[in-house]
């Protein structure tokens, strides 16, 4: 469970939001809404350790009630901003994911490697084995940046415009693979000004302007 309470941030010459408070329990998505400007990834950011909250607190608990909290919140989240993938661009794209999962500490093998690239058509041996990143499409390298995002293992996702640059096969592969984390008791916070992935979805929402949540 992740409990985050009274979260207030601003700068000097003005308060983005102030005392947010929300719990997210395993099988639970909430959606971070708000207008522009209003501080959504920038709360995205607090909530992975990016950035420290001027009040509050966030607290992560393994189970799905409150207990002792972990130490480290950032070994169970997995965080994908708006405008990164979190990729080494001269590495190929089994490279990149065998290289993030060890950093996670998980020996992924090859053909679990190989089944998460199928999922978002990145299997061809040629993209996947032979190619640096920096030769993928913005579409391909947000692709990857999800299969990524897959093999990490973590019950709880952040994600800030996760569907960026995503065609129509990409947007029904998000939703199949949300669908999946959240039936497996995973958990996600997720910022997104397109809401059609998340049809269908045990979706709440959280307006950082006002502070209210609502289904």
């Amino acid at each position: 469970m992740l409990k985050i309470r009274e979260l207030t941030f601003g700068f000097r010459s003005r308060r983005l939001f102030e005392k947010i408070s929300v719990e997210l329990r395993p099988g639970e998505l909430v959606h971070i809404a708000g207008p522009n400007g209003a501080g959504k990834s920038t709360f995205m950011s607090i909530i992975a350790g990016i950035l420290a909250p001027q009040k509050g607190t966030i607290e992560f608990f393994p189970g799905a009630e409150a207990g002792t909290p972990v130490d480290d919140r950032r070994k169970y989240l997995e965080y994908l901003p708006a405008e990164a993938n979190g990729m080494y661009t001269k590495m190929s794209a089994v490279e990149n994911l065998k290289f993030w999962s060890n950093l996670r500490g998980r020996d992924v093998s090859g053909r679990v490697i190989f089944e998460a690239l199928e999922v978002w058509g990145l299997n061809h041996p040629v993209i996947r084995d032979q190619l640096a990143i920096d030769k993928f499409s913005t579409g391909m390298k947000r692709r990857l940046a999800l299969a990524r995002l897959q093999l990490s293992g973590v019950p709880c996702w952040l994600l800030d415009e996760p569907i960026y640059g995503l065609d129509t096969k990409g947007l029904e592969a998000f939703h199949n693979i949300l669908k999946s984390h959240l039936n497996a008791k995973g958990m996600c916070l997720v910022v997104s000004h397109d809401l059609k992935p998340l049809e269908g979805l045990p979706t709440q929402t959280l307006d950082l302007a006002t502070g209210r949540i609502s289904k």
